[in-house]
């Protein structure tokens, strides 16, 4: 999955945002390669392009995707986030994780719009990876992956962590007779009486959860806190939404917590 580089010049995926009105149609993602954090390192190609606070905004990539070869638990680096949603199913595919896993999104946005176009899968035994990166870099972005994982079974839950207090996050299931997302609960704690024990715990970060002025060492607590709990880790650089020199600082804060020890 994701063996080389993908250029899109197409109005699909994260290419689609603010097509009209930009200069530049082409954006580039990256092959993945795995190796080790010092291999995270910020490229000069275009990745996205949206408007920014009334500003159309360049961001640019990784020079690869990562999977870190010596995490705890297995852990994907990549800069947009939609591409978190294939290597869920490659986590499935690799047993590292079951299907009808709890969905730990640690972001400043909850990314829970809803896809022009679902899966073509019912299930996600039914995926694999041609169809599924294909559909990733088609139909999926930044704001809309979370939903058909969601929609197929995936996931069976997905907790919503935007704020610096754990305690105001939210939870969403996925409801079949209306084909829609709805809010299960205010609050969550895995350790809550009321709450079952999820079949896997797919924790998935993005970065720009550390660029909106909270107490960043309550930030980290609360990362490290599910990054114990975690089966496998997404982790997004989001090139439009923080420094990535922030970014790429954040993340070897990170890195006890990551590797193995």
């Amino acid at each position: 999955m994701y063996s080389s580089p993908r250029i899109i010049s197409a109005p699909i995926s994260n290419n689609r945002l603010n097509w009209d009105e930009r200069e530049n149609h082409t954006i580039i993602v990256p092959s993945l390669i795995e190796w080790a954090l010092d291999d995270v390192i910020i490229g000069t190609e275009t990745v996205i392009e949206w408007e920014v606070h009334g500003k159309i905004t360049a961001g640019k990539w990784l020079k690869h995707f990562v999977f870190l070869r010596s995490s705890r638990v297995p852990t994907w680096i990549i800069d947009n986030h939609n591409h978190a949603f294939a290597f869920w199913h490659e986590a499935y595919w690799k047993w590292y994780i079951q299907k009808w896993a709890l969905l730990v999104h640690i972001d400043q946005h909850t990314d829970l719009a809803t896809p022009g176009n679902f899966p073509a899968w019912k299930h996600p035994e039914e995926s694999h990876e041609g169809i599924v990166e294909e559909y990733t870099n088609t139909d999926l972005t930044i704001a809309d992956f979370i939903v058909p994982a969601l929609a197929t079974g995936l996931i069976s839950e997905a907790v919503m962590v935007t704020g610096e207090d754990m305690h105001t996050s939210r939870s969403f299931v996925w409801e079949d007779k209306k084909e829609e997302i709805k809010k299960k609960k205010d609050g969550f704690s895995i350790n809550s009486p009321s709450t079952s024990t999820p079949t896997s715990l797919i924790l998935d970060i993005d970065l720009d959860y550390f660029s909106q002025g909270f107490d960043e060492l309550k930030c980290f607590e609360n990362v490290r806190y599910w990054i114990e709990k975690a089966d496998i880790i997404t982790i997004a650089t989001s090139p439009l939404f923080i420094d990535q020199e922030k970014a790429i600082s954040v993340l070897k804060s990170l890195q006890k917590s990551l590797v193995t020890l």
